[in-house]
């Protein structure tokens, strides 16, 4: 695998505790605000670091999205990648989350990063290199099904008002271990197989 490759699809090490570290930063400086019960996207209402800090996550975190779906496209060998351009889309979303506030159709890009529910599944079905593995399966289903469940009690107002920002944290956090995962499949299985080439 290239170098710019690999680099690529280390980017997708970086959203899970990227977006955790700023976020947790943002709340600290934050009173009366509460990660339990509110959502992360409310700190933007608070001026001064907690507003700077969340912008900071969601751009930071979004950028990195971006450059993992790109490594992930050129992964894949396939001319057009579809799973990708959903991480791609996914990214310039949560970016968006850092740019402008709630309330504005930007923020959120007209709520384009719901396709992140299919992201995964996708991205996994264009790697030669993921499809091969079961147990690489077993992440993919259980990061989409956690995104369906996340989306179906919003839907249906069962995200319990007390705890929907713990409920978001978590499941956010379960949809950034996808690319976290795979970049250190797809890594770790490159090294592998370079090793192996060395030894021949």
């Amino acid at each position: 695998m290239p170098r710019y490759n690999r680099f690529l699809l280390s980017a997708g090490l970086i959203p899970l505790p990227w977006f955790l570290f700023w976020s947790l930063a943002a709340t600290a400086g934050a009173p009366g605000y509460s990660s339990v019960s509110q959502h992360a996207s409310e700190l933007l209402q608070i001026n001064g670091l907690p507003s700077a800090f969340l912008r900071i996550a969601a751009i930071g975190s979004g950028a990195a999205f971006v450059a993992f779906a790109i490594g992930l496209w050129r992964q894949s060998g396939v001319y057009f990648a579809v799973g990708a351009c959903g991480w791609l889309v996914f990214g310039l979303a949560m970016a968006s989350n850092g740019i402008w506030p709630i309330g504005d159709p930007k923020h959120g890009l007209h709520a384009a990063g719901v396709i992140n529910l299919i992201a995964p599944a996708l991205s996994h079905l264009e790697s030669r290199a993921l499809v091969k593995s079961s147990r690489f399966y077993a992440v993919t289903a259980f990061v989409s099904v956690a995104g369906v469940i996340y989306l179906w009690l919003n839907l249906v107002g069962a995200d319990p008002p007390a705890y929907r920002g713990l409920t978001q944290r978590v499941f956010s956090s379960i949809c950034s271990l996808w690319p976290f995962v795979t970049a250190l499949w797809l890594l770790r299985s490159d090294s592998i197989f370079a090793e192996v080439d060395r030894e021949k």
